[in-house]
């Protein structure tokens, strides 16, 4: 007889672009690759990632992340709660938001 299989985790992610290399995006458990839809160099990269939050509609921009919080440069959103069972690559969250700017290359 089948083992039963553990839920699937819960991911679910917002990404809203506000600018021609920039996006805000709020989520959980979900890891974004970015690529080029435009003319120009095939490549995109992360230039800057931040956490943060807004208020009163102004980006109060938070902790800087770097290469080692975003993963092989992609947009990592990882789980806002932690399960013991099942723990986040890089531990959760502190903030649900990130501002994200893009650079393109060869």
């Amino acid at each position: 007889m089948p083992q039963p299989q553990p839920p699937f985790p819960n991911a679910a992610a917002i990404i809203i672009q506000t600018g021609p290399e920039e996006f805000y995006a709020a989520g959980t458990g979900v890891n974004v690759k970015f690529a080029p839809n435009l003319p120009g160099p095939p490549n995109v990269g992360l230039a800057t990632v931040e956490e943060g939050v807004f208020e009163n509609g102004q980006w109060i921009p938070g902790r800087p992340l770097a290469g080692d919080d975003t993963g092989d440069n992609s947009l990592v959103l990882p789980r806002l709660l932690e399960d013991p069972e099942h723990p986040a690559l890089f531990g959760p969250s502190q903030k649900g938001i990130q501002r994200v700017t893009l650079y393109r290359f060869e």
